[in-house]
């Protein structure tokens, strides 16, 4: 299947480009410079690949949770995709995408991406199976998660950073460290095709990104305009 993919829920935003079995991939780490470079980087994999977007059967997204203005550029750039020519949009929660190489990993699971300094956007898979929904948690408030005989597997792009912070604390479990590649779009292409097989229907053009915290601008908003917050 033609595919495009972008994985937006972190600040390096990955867009891959795929052609049956064949991919090209760029990374943008470019701050608020990846808004101008991310149009020019999709014309650049599409090119390599020798496709235009009307070849595409469908794109897909990290869905969030993840930093606000990565996840709205990703997605209202691929329902511009859509809107256009009417090409599938498929979106996947962003820690079942990290964690998807890991989905038949019978050990607990604990994906990870940085929030704020000793804060992570979280989940926790058991036996397949999500048994902690995703979450804005600290690491204080992750390690009561387990007790010191749990073996855990730690994965996503926060996880090196949680490693080196919770590994040597006192009654921490087992972690084990999982290293994949720095982005999912692999998995995005896998879960995607997994969710056409399964006859799940693509993104609406009303679906946005999943948050699981208040941006800044809306934290600041409800302390200046405290009868806002008591009139939802």
């Amino acid at each position: 299947m033609n595919a495009l993919a972008i994985d937006c829920a972190v600040s390096k935003i990955a867009v891959s480009a795929k052609k049956d079995s064949k991919s090209v991939k760029v990374v943008l780490d470019l701050g608020s410079r990846q808004s101008e470079k991310l149009l020019p980087a999709i014309d650049y994999v599409m090119r390599e690949m020798e496709m235009t977007p009307q070849d595409l059967d469908y794109t897909v997204s990290t869905l969030g949770p993840g930093t606000f203005t990565g996840l709205r550029l990703g997605l209202s750039t691929l329902k511009a995709l859509t809107l256009c020519n009417g090409t599938p949009l498929y979106g996947v929660p962003s820690l079942d995408a990290y964690r998807w190489p890991l989905r038949n990993e019978s050990s607990m699971v604990l994906c990870l991406i940085e929030a704020k300094e000793d804060e992570y956007f979280c989940a926790m898979y058991s036996e397949g199976k999500k048994v902690v929904e995703d979450g804005d948690l600290t690491q204080d408030e992750i390690m009561k998660l387990f007790s010191p005989e749990d073996t855990v597997v730690l994965c996503g792009p926060g996880a090196d950073d949680f490693y080196e912070k919770a590994s040597t604390l006192p009654d921490a479990p087992k972690f084990k460290l999982y290293s994949p590649a720095p982005d999912c779009a692999d998995s995005l292409f896998e879960a995607a095709e997994k969710m056409i097989s399964d006859k799940v229907e693509p993104m609406k053009d009303y679906d946005g990104p999943v948050y699981v915290r208040k941006s800044e601008a809306e934290i600041v908003y409800e302390k200046t305009h405290p009868e806002a917050d008591g009139q939802k």
